[in-house]
């Protein structure tokens, strides 16, 4: 006991106050960098705490954040190219731009495997992007197929879904479903979910395998994490779950369940891969659906990161970045038949 009171961080008296309601206000509350990471990733932190209010902030016109966000995305992109060797070819399926990314090293027996990934970038950002096809590529030895989807807000909810659907079906003329795996991150990773309640609505055979990692299935009930770390999303910045959500679904009814998936029937759901990190502010969300998807039998495991905040595993000079993915691609590969 004694051992860990000493790493227990001073509160004051009055830093956690408890509402009848059932609100916890809480301020000054020292949460400093655990020693069970890694020091890069304790370094990472102190990065993200030195940065200037604002630093990210998202309230900018889109085209003005997409135009300053490209170069570092383009700079990632040739990083991880050079780490993880692979071709990249641009093609279209039913009209929707993707992009093809194989691996130097393919995997024995994989000509008729297909991973499907659906990028992150809060539905406004990541157009073309490949920073989370190319590792998982190369590391499952599997072509993966990036789908370039339409982005919010010029084109709200369901505008993306309907892409990868219609990808989806054109990609079932070449390859049985029990050969794709269907994987994303943050919003692509509750994009990946919507299309799968989309698919079974439309009776298609579903894909072998779901990668949801550090994303929600619920719109219209946040989670704890939301109102913890929501408070400063990457930085000190205001983000909750609702706000993200205006650009995406400005419209929709919160409990649609393509929209929500943990409103559908999630019972044959394919076997699901959750992650996320305790300083995520979609913990909540990921863990949540992870519960609901066990209650409705489904083969879903939930692995988090301590300390971890969204998504750390687009950060290459993390070692519990190398760990997220070898995790991701070895549960991806094994599903695949």
């Amino acid at each position: 006991m004694s051992d860990f009171q000493g790493h227990r961080p001073a509160v004051a008296q009055d830093a956690v106050a408890f509402q009848p309601d059932g609100t916890t206000l809480v301020q000054n509350l020292p949460i400093p960098v655990p020693p069970s990471i890694s020091p890069e990733a304790a370094a990472m932190l102190k990065r993200r705490n030195a940065m200037p209010a604002g630093a990210d902030d998202l309230t900018a016109p889109v085209e003005i954040i997409r135009e300053q966000m490209a170069p570092g995305r383009a700079m990632l992109e040739a990083e991880l190219l050079q780490r993880y060797p692979a071709t990249v070819e641009n093609r279209r399926f039913a009209g929707v731009a993707v992009r093809i990314v194989t691996p130097a090293k393919r995997a024995p027996g994989s000509e008729h495997k297909l991973l499907i990934n659906l990028h992150s970038g809060a539905f406004i950002l990541g157009e073309g992007s490949i920073t989370e096809a190319i590792p998982i590529a190369a590391l499952t030895g599997i072509r993966v197929l990036a789908i370039d989807y339409r982005l919010a807000p010029e084109n709200p909810f369901p505008a993306a879904v309907e892409d990868m659907i219609a990808v989806y079906r054109e990609l079932l003329e070449e390859h049985e479903s029990q050969h794709i795996a269907l994987y994303g991150s943050s919003a692509g990773a509750v994009l990946s979910a919507e299309a799968i309640v989309k698919m079974r609505q439309l009776s298609l055979p579903l894909p072998a395998a779901l990668g949801f990692f550090s994303g929600t299935a619920d719109w219209a009930r946040p989670g704890d994490t939301e109102s913890i770390f929501g408070l400063f999303g990457f930085t000190r910045r205001i983000t909750p779950i609702l706000e993200a959500a205006q650009g995406y679904a400005p419209d929709a009814d919160l409990e649609n369940p393509v929209l929500s998936p943990i409103y559908a029937d999630l019972k044959g759901f394919p076997a699901t891969l959750c992650m996320s990190g305790t300083r995520d502010f979609f913990l909540s969300g990921t863990a949540n659906f992870h519960r609901a998807l066990l209650r409705a039998g489904v083969d879903a495991r939930l692995v988090v990161f301590d300390a971890m905040p969204h998504v750390h595993w687009d950060d290459p000079s993390l070692p519990e970045t190398d760990e997220a993915l070898n995790i991701q691609a070895g549960f991806l590969a094994t599903h695949l038949k």
